[in-house]
């Protein structure tokens, strides 16, 4: 079998994911994506896009909606307007309504935590990964993304525990676990490493 090329590349990287509700509930408190790129045609960079029920963060003046904290504004721009809000766990929320902060971003894996940090000089925001209960490999050919299409491949690995902090504060709301269709463990706290987006296609 021949090996397939295509082309062109629009991102390469890292993008794990992570949703919070209230206790009991399908309330959402929190939505995270994390940007790590290794490549694009904007550059290397990090953006952390960051959704927040302003109802549970009342005590918090800056940024308690959430914002999209990046080192690389163009890229940040490019992954949330063409990609960000057809992700499943963005439906229906003002994503791109969200403010962009030019931040310090990095994270850090021990291979059981993952800690993504976005920081400015008065806001700091950290959305932590732990405990990955599976490793998958997931092809989704021409991924839809409103009027064009992505082939995406990436490893998803679903993890057991997820938490959002904003200046120090910690979100309210829990992951919630489950099992897909095959029997496997799913949850709405995941990793996804080896990203590659190919298109439009």
């Amino acid at each position: 079998m021949m090996a397939e090329i295509k082309r062109p590349i629009f991102m390469c990287g890292e993008n794990p994911g992570l949703r919070l509700y209230a206790p009991n509930t399908q309330q959402l408190t929190a939505v995270a994506s994390y940007w790590h790129c290794t490549y694009s045609p904007w550059g290397t960079g990090n953006a952390l896009v960051l959704w927040l029920d302003e109802q549970v963060m009342p005590g918090t003046e800056s940024y308690r909606g959430g914002g999209i904290f990046t080192d690389n504004l163009l890229l940040a721009h490019k992954l949330v307007e063409v990609l960000t809000p057809h992700f499943p766990e963005f439906h229906g929320l003002p994503v791109t309504e969200l403010p962009y902060v030019e931040a310090s971003c990095e994270h850090v894996f021990d291979g059981v935590q993952y800690k993504a940090h976005g920081r400015t000089e008065t806001v700091s925001v950290e959305v932590v990964w732990e405990e990955p209960l599976d490793q998958k490999y997931l092809n989704w050919p021409k991924f839809p993304a409103g009027s064009a299409a992505y082939d995406l491949t990436t490893v998803i690995c679903p993890c057991r525990t997820g938490s959002v902090k904003l200046n120090d504060v910690a979100v309210p709301g829990e992951v919630q676990q489950g099992q897909s269709a095959d029997g496997y463990p799913s949850s709405t706290a995941f990793l996804a490493f080896a990203e590659s987006w190919v298109g439009p296609v």
